[in-house]
């Protein structure tokens, strides 16, 4: 599978917001290229990106006061009325002496003119850490503050979409953690809400960003919570086996003949103007390097309101649906399981399908086939859930 390689090397931490045609992808600073303050890229199809400027470029000084961070990370951007809004986050690695600011411009590209803080912690303070903000929208219009890493967990606040600060000097409630035992490894949220389910989804990266990390996800009914998986466990649960919490989508794996996708995480949820939805976030392409870089999947349901993540880097979109009968036949499938290491793709057959709304049941596994570009070549694919609540990906083996 090729990639893209214009600019999409050095992204970490993404997300995308469209405006007037145009899509702006906005990224941790990792020096690549050297920059200071947040990058920004510009695409017009979310496939070919380019490199534009840095926002922030002066570190803001109360941040830099704080935390001492040398860069900004998990930049989050979303645009209220006339105003489009930066979250950004300034920390050293490891601590959590953190601060979260905001910062406002009048077009994606700035200037952008700092606000100063949102929130800050440190370990006087609080035992969470006020990084990764992520700014999620109720089912009334409401805006919700949604942040942590690592240490006490993610939290949640409501804010004033007036001012984009926090409603209250709060730091919110708790709606996710992990024990000590996985170095309370979550981070990265992000909370979407599907008006078709009528239900809350909290996307969270688990375990080591350098090698292990991999996406899940949990809903409630409510945005406050309590956010369930796939088999009713909770996120706040610290009795259950830690890595069996949390509905896993997406984690390292390798189809036959193609490089290994390592650790794949940090991703939010990005919807255009022609309601397509996509996850975006960053892979490796070597554990423990900075060879990190941004990949856009397509974002899929099943009949059970459950999402599913493309088995492709998005390439352009495919309108045509797949017909019951091509989906019989030799398939090589990744099938994930609750850990973390590299899945290798197995020939599996399909025999018998059954038709279940927009899903097929495959047994008892349930999953959503569709096309998708792979070198400008139809390719089909399919995303599911099996019977114990973990992810599986699949690519059509073709007869030469």
């Amino acid at each position: 599978m090729r990639e893209d390689m214009t600019a999409i090397n050095g992204v970490h931490d993404p997300t995308i917001i469209e405006h007037e045609g145009t899509f702006y992808l906005y990224s941790t600073d990792t020096q690549q290229p050297k920059t200071a303050g947040v990058p920004i890229r510009r695409s017009k199809d979310l496939i070919h990106w380019q490199f534009e400027k840095q926002a922030l470029s002066e570190m803001p000084e109360p941040a830099v006061k704080w935390s001492k961070a040398q860069g900004l990370w998990a930049p989050e951007v979303i645009r209220y009325k006339d105003e489009f809004r930066m979250y950004y986050s300034a920390s050293t690695f490891g601590s959590t002496t953190s601060f979260i600011g905001l910062a406002t411009a009048s077009d994606p590209l700035g200037p952008w003119e700092d606000q100063g803080e949102v929130v800050k912690t440190n370990a006087t303070l609080a035992q969470h850490n006020a990084i990764d903000a992520n700014i999620a929208f109720d089912r009334s219009g409401e805006q919700w503050f949604v942040y942590g890493s690592f240490f006490g967990g993610i939290y949640i606040a409501p804010l004033n979409k007036e001012t984009g600060k926090l409603q209250e000097k709060s730091y919110g409630q708790r709606i996710a953690f992990r024990p000590k035992t996985v170095d309370t490894a979550i981070e990265g949220p992000f909370i979407y809400y599907h008006p078709e389910t009528d239900y809350y989804y909290l996307f969270v990266s688990f375990d080591s960003l350098n090698d292990s990390y991999n996406i899940r996800v949990a809903r409630a009914k409510e945005i406050t919570g309590p956010y369930l998986d796939w088999h009713g466990t909770a996120m706040t649960d610290q009795e259950k086996t830690p890595t069996e919490v949390g509905t896993k989508l997406l984690g390292s794996y390798q189809f036959s003949e193609e490089p290994v996708v390592y650790a794949p995480g940090h991703n939010s949820i990005f919807t255009q103007s022609n309601k397509e939805s996509f996850v975006v976030h960053h892979a490796r392409r070597k554990p423990f390097s900075d060879q990190f870089h941004l990949q856009i999947r397509k974002l899929y349901w099943l009949e059970s309101g459950w999402p599913v993540i493309s088995a492709s880097i998005y390439q352009g979109s495919v309108s045509r649906m797949p017909k019951q009968e091509t989906l019989l036949g030799k398939w090589e499938i990744i099938q994930f399981d609750h850990e973390s290491q590299v899945i290798s793709s197995q020939l599996q057959e399909i025999t018998a399908l059954k038709k279940e709304g927009r899903s097929y049941l495959w047994g008892e596994n349930e999953f959503v086939p569709y096309y998708e570009y792979i070198d400008q070549k139809e390719r089909l694919f399919l995303s599911g859930i099996n019977d114990q609540g973990v992810a599986f990906l699949g690519r059509k083996v073709y007869e030469e």
